[in-house]
């Protein structure tokens, strides 16, 4: 039996910021997780951090175009690699304990991660935590 209100899956953004990146330019894109993750980084708990970082997670799996998604997780790469090294420790963490509340989400992007990490700069590559 379908729900008082059909079966209808909902299609509003989980994080519409991001749902708003969706065919910007790379330089928009990069400022954008670049602020996120500085905003993420500063959230003084770690179990917050985990909330705020999880839903960008599922937003960016929810992506149907796989080389928008691309794009975008190389934007976030990239992004990532900028940020203070404290900063860094703090989104890895969080990242880490991700696993926990959405492992197929986040085994999703772990798979599109190993797929891109490999073609950035050595700069990028070697500011991101190797697991």
């Amino acid at each position: 039996m379908a729900g008082l209100f059909g079966s209808k899956k909902d299609k509003r953004p989980i994080d519409v910021g991001l749902a708003s990146l969706v065919g910007s330019d790379e330089a928009t894109a990069i400022e954008f997780w670049k602020k996120r993750f500085e905003l993420t980084a500063a959230v003084p708990n770690d179990i917050a951090r985990v909330g705020a970082l999880t839903p960008q997670m599922r937003e960016l799996t929810r992506i149907d175009n796989l080389e928008e998604r691309k794009r975008l997780t190389k934007a976030r790469l990239i992004a990532f690699a900028k940020l203070a090294p404290e900063q860094r420790q703090l989104i890895a963490a969080a990242r880490r304990k991700a696993f926990d509340v959405d492992r197929g989400v986040m085994e999703t992007d772990q798979k599109l991660v190993d797929e891109l990490l490999p073609t950035l700069d050595a700069s990028i590559r070697s500011a991101y935590p190797q697991s």
